[in-house]
């Protein structure tokens, strides 16, 4: 049993490198054959209102927290003994050690998407049953700092 080889033509594609201690080994690889995926973008702020007694003299205060960044998670085809992205993903979940991911959103400026670049730490890995021959996995990836972004251009 083995995974798809079939290129991401949909719109998407996303790599990952290992990163052992924060620093990419600039060895990329295609995660896999993705059946699913989570906001490519996951930010928020907590908040707290604060409500006076007398609404005469003050309006209501609105606080906001710090910037949160949501886990970013995917499903893809699995074969344990492959060397595809997901394994790199499993590796570094058991070894406690960052990756980065890629990811390059396809849109009409021409070849070269919007590429985000996140470096994370795998806080789940799972391989769900068999169905129709093949393996399914999914993850979920904590991000680290904010990611780097790299405009679309028409190359």
């Amino acid at each position: 049993m083995g995974t798809s080889t079939s290129p991401d033509l949909v719109g998407i594609t996303v790599k990952v490198d290992a990163a052992p201690g924060g620093k990419p080994e600039g060895a990329l690889t295609t995660v896999g054959h993705l059946e699913d995926i989570n906001p490519l973008i996951d930010k928020s702020r907590n908040v707290q209102k604060y409500s006076p007694l007398n609404d005469v003299e003050f309006d209501q205060i609105v606080a906001l927290g710090t910037l949160t960044l949501g886990a970013f998670t995917a499903t893809v085809l699995y074969d344990p003994e492959a060397r595809e992205g997901i394994n790199k993903i499993e590796n570094a979940i058991d070894k406690n050690e960052e990756v980065q991911l890629v990811v390059e959103l396809n849109n009409s400026k021409g070849a070269n998407g919007t590429i985000y670049t996140q470096l994370c730490k795998v806080s789940s890995f799972k391989v769900d049953g068999e169905t129709d021959g093949k393996l399914k996995a999914s993850f979920s990836a904590e991000r680290i700092g904010k990611p780097t972004i790299t405009s679309a251009s028409a190359t």
